[in-house]
């Protein structure tokens, strides 16, 4: 599991906050990454005809890794405090 890739979840969708290169690296290497979420526990990533995927054991979910999809969110996250 790596510490170091931040991934968290917005309604459906999984945003990387941080860790792309960590995150690209070890689908490189293995194929698979397994990745802590807050409030829904190890998921697993994986690169599939080019997207990233996150299986939660529930369902299969895309993972959305564009900065300003993320940077929006924060805003969205920034201005409900």
């Amino acid at each position: 599991m790596h510490a170091d890739i931040w991934i968290v979840r917005n309604g459906s969708d999984y945003l990387l906050l941080h860790g792309h290169l960590r995150l690209h690296s070890t689908l490189n290497g293995s194929g698979a990454a397994f990745v802590e979420v807050a409030h829904e526990g190890v998921v697993k990533i994986t690169r599939v005809s080019g997207c990233l995927q996150v299986d939660s054991g529930n369902a299969l979910s895309p993972l959305c890794v564009q900065k300003a999809t993320v940077n929006a969110m924060w805003e969205n996250l920034s201005n409900a405090w």
